[in-house]
């Protein structure tokens, strides 16, 4: 019986070793390029503050994880079929929510705000009116929120398929405006040296909580509820602040 169930798990969840404290495993995550938060380093290993933050959970809770950076629509599509455990990180919708599990925890809160060239006269006030007509680089494959979307009837929308292309149009003027998360920009502005050129409007789109989710087809709800409970107390203790300021990000909790 009990060679039984322990094949049983090791089908289940990968390899499965016994101890003490329960069990460990080795699982996949998948998540996108997205510096500082998570990307790829020189050695083809994920790298970033965020992917740091789930790596101690997982360690903690006694498991190893793979973290492949991918793109964001193959990232989605492993993780919704079964072929990867688990994404971040993932802002939450009622489409996506048919297919993945999302922790209640937060993972990391994401500002939301519009950049402009250097000098432009163009602002943003929180109403479509002060946008409405100009052209407004987006990449095609990243959400930027309900408040956005209600803007898209309104705006010529330009789309690629990488931040840095669109900074690029944005500072030689083929675009008026680019969305973008804070943490994001800046380190894309930087990266660049580009920051002469471009600026950040004050104004804030939205703020966007956004989460590690599970892949329903894996059937990982205990793992997920694990997980939370150790992000929270990570919080708690000041370890989760600790993490993300060693990479440079602000901490809104």
């Amino acid at each position: 019986m009990y060679k039984t169930i322990l094949f049983f798990l090791m089908l289940q969840g990968g390899s499965v070793l016994f101890g003490m404290q329960g069990f460990c495993a080795d699982f996949t995550f998948v998540t996108l390029h997205f510096p500082p938060l998570e990307y790829e380093n020189d050695k083809h290993r994920a790298e970033g503050a965020v992917v740091e933050v789930v790596r101690t959970i997982m360690g903690k809770l006694g498991h190893t994880v793979t973290i492949r950076v991918l793109p964001w629509t193959r990232a989605m599509k492993m993780v919704g079929s079964g072929k990867a455990d688990a994404i971040f990180t993932a802002y939450k919708n009622a489409e996506r929510e048919k297919f993945l599990d999302y922790s209640e925890e937060v993972l990391l809160e994401q500002e939301i705000y519009f950049y402009k060239k250097r000098g432009s006269p163009l602002d943003f006030n929180g109403h479509i009116s002060s946008i409405q007509d100009t052209r407004i680089g987006i990449v095609s494959t990243i959400s930027y929120g309900q408040v956005f979307d209600q803007y898209r009837q309104f705006i010529l929308l330009d789309k690629a398929n990488q931040l840095a292309h669109n900074f690029q149009k944005l500072a030689k003027g083929r675009i008026d405006l680019l969305p973008s998360t804070y943490y994001v920009a800046e380190h894309t502005i930087r990266h660049m040296g580009i920051e002469k050129q471009v600026e950040r409007l004050p104004k804030m789109i939205e703020s966007l909580p956004s989460y590690i989710a599970f892949s329903k087809k894996r059937d990982l709800h205990l793992l997920r509820k694990q997980f939370d409970g150790e992000l929270k107390k990570m919080k708690r203790t000041g370890e989760y602040s600790r993490l993300l300021h060693k990479h440079g990000l602000i901490n809104f909790y």
